[in-house]
């Protein structure tokens, strides 16, 4: 008899015929990876992030987060990242898969828990927390959805409803509170990360920033940085070299285009942060990169 976690596994090969599959199922996203992959710099938004095979290790900031079969990842707040996928130990093909977060049906389910006493916290915006029997079951479940794609619209809210109580029970309940609620510090630091994405190019000010999260300097500043682990202009210059790599990879152009583009007022800062967090100038770093298998 197959194990619950090798039918995962079966189900999510079966499904996916790229590296990042997106499915019929609303936030669901299948991974697979057969080779040994390089370190990518992605966008993380609110998720659940569920290691069927191997392992995965992001970096937000500086600070290192390691997920496998005995752990999951919780995203709760807009976040760039470095993310790296390894094969298992056999070498067998990486096998993952993420849920978005639905705030409206978080909200739901909190709504419908016992209020209960917690203690007041800054959560960092990543967490990883131990894989229980009891939450994989509904993972599990929801994955068998993708071979009966008419049961999606009327089971799926219902299985995510699950998870979601599955998850308020055991020992993220504060940061997932945080996320459901608007008030909290997690959604006014959310805020404000996503004035930073839509305007990454354009100035900032530490003051704008916390007007739009509806907090004060002070504690805006104190609160960015413990959530998502890095300071605004951090964030911003994450988001900023993202965008370029992109550019540059898409089509030849210079760099100092490329800086302007994406709201650099000098061309050698950004070839010292994007050497910085790439590991080359950039038209190394493009040579390269279109090279890699």
């Amino acid at each position: 008899m197959k194990t619950m976690l090798e039918r995962m596994c079966e189900a999510v090969e079966r499904h996916a015929a790229h590296p990042r599959q997106e499915t019929a199922l609303p936030g669901l996203t299948l991974y697979r990876v057969n080779h040994a992959a390089h370190p990518s710099h992605v966008f993380y938004r609110p998720r659940m992030v569920v290691i069927l095979r191997g392992s995965k290790t992001i970096a937000a900031g500086e600070a290192p987060f390691l997920a496998d079969t005995s752990t999951f990842l919780l995203v709760t707040v807009d976040l760039p990242v470095c993310a790296q996928v390894f094969l298992d130990d056999e070498g067998r093909p990486h096998l993952a898969f993420s849920l978005d977060i639905d705030r409206g049906a978080l909200a739901e389910a909190m709504a419908r828990l016992p209020v209960t006493e917690t203690k007041a916290t800054v959560p960092a915006g990543v967490a990883t927390a131990p894989m229980t029997p009891e939450l994989l079951e509904p993972f599990s479940r929801l994955l068998d959805l993708l071979d009966r794609p008419s049961d999606i619209p009327f089971v799926a809210p219902l299985i995510v409803q699950e998870i979601y109580y599955r998850l308020f029970r055991s020992g993220l309940g504060e940061p997932l509170r945080q996320l459901a609620l608007s008030g909290s510090h997690v959604a006014q630091i959310g805020r404000a990360t996503q004035w930073i994405k839509a305007n990454y190019t354009a100035p900032m000010s530490v003051e704008s920033l916390a007007d739009v999260a509806g907090m004060s300097v002070t504690s805006f500043h104190r609160h960015f940085k413990a959530i998502t682990l890095m300071t605004p202009v951090q964030y911003r210059t994450r988001l900023r070299l993202q965008e370029a790599r992109k550019m540059l990879l898409a089509e030849p152009r210079s760099a100092g285009a490329v800086a302007a583009n994406v709201g650099y007022d000098s061309q050698s800062q950004f070839t010292r942060d994007y050497k910085r967090m790439f590991g080359a100038p950039p038209a190394a770093d493009a040579a390269r990169t279109a090279g890699l298998p």
